[in-house]
C-alpha cells in the first residue's frame, strides 16, 4: 500500500462538476507523479473510500469549488493542523463546511469532518474554482485550457 492516497472526486458527465475526476485521470498516467502516491477517481461519494484511506501517511481530495474565483483557482484547505516542518498551512475546512450544500447528501467538507473520528491520516482538500455546473460531459472551455496548471499545481502540493 503506498502512503499517499489522491482522491479525484465529481461526476465527469456533470461538466465542471467532474474537474476533480478529470485531474485524478490526467495524473494518473503523470511520470511526475510521487512512486509512492497513488491515484483513484472517488466518483461522488467520499465515504465510499473510508477504506482507501486507512494506514496512509496523508489524503489529498480534489473536488470542484463553486465559488466567484476564476475557473481553474486551486484552493487548499485543510482538516487539521499541517504536517512536518515547514509545511505550508491552508484555510482550515471549518470555514468552507457551512458554505458547500448537496442535495443528495454530503458534500466532500461535510465527509471529510465526519471521517475524520476514524480516519488518522491528514487530509488536505484541494477545491478547484469551476465556472459552470451541468448536465453536459466535459469540461468547459475555461477550465479545460487550464487542466495542465491544475496538474503542475497538484503535483507541486504532492512533494
Amino acid at each position: 500500500m503506498k502512503a499517499l492516497l489522491v482522491i479525484g472526486l465529481g461526476n465527469p458527465l456533470m461538466g465542471d462538476e467532474g474537474v476533480g475526476w478529470h485531474v485524478a485521470d490526467e495524473l494518473v498516467g503523470d511520470p511526475r507523479l510521487p512512486a509512492d502516491a497513488e491515484v483513484v477517481c472517488g466518483g461522488t461519494d467520499l465515504l465510499r473510500c473510508a477504506a482507501l484511506m486507512e494506514r496512509r501517511r496523508r489524503v489529498v481530495v480534489i473536488d470542484a469549488l463553486q465559488d466567484d474565483a476564476e475557473p481553474g483557482s486551486v484552493w487548499k484547505f485543510e482538516d487539521r493542523a499541517p504536517w512536518g516542518a515547514g509545511a505550508p498551512a491552508g484555510q482550515p475546512l471549518s470555514e468552507l463546511a457551512d458554505q458547500q450544500f448537496n442535495a443528495h447528501g454530503l458534500s466532500a467538507v461535510q465527509a471529510i469532518l465526519l471521517l475524520r473520528t476514524t480516519v488518522t491520516a491528514p487530509i488536505t482538500l484541494l477545491g478547484i474554482s469551476i465556472g459552470r455546473a451541468g448536465g453536459n460531459p466535459g469540461l468547459s472551455p475555461e477550465l479545460a485550457v487550464r487542466m495542465q496548471a491544475i496538474a503542475d499545481r497538484v503535483l507541486q502540493e504532492l512533494e
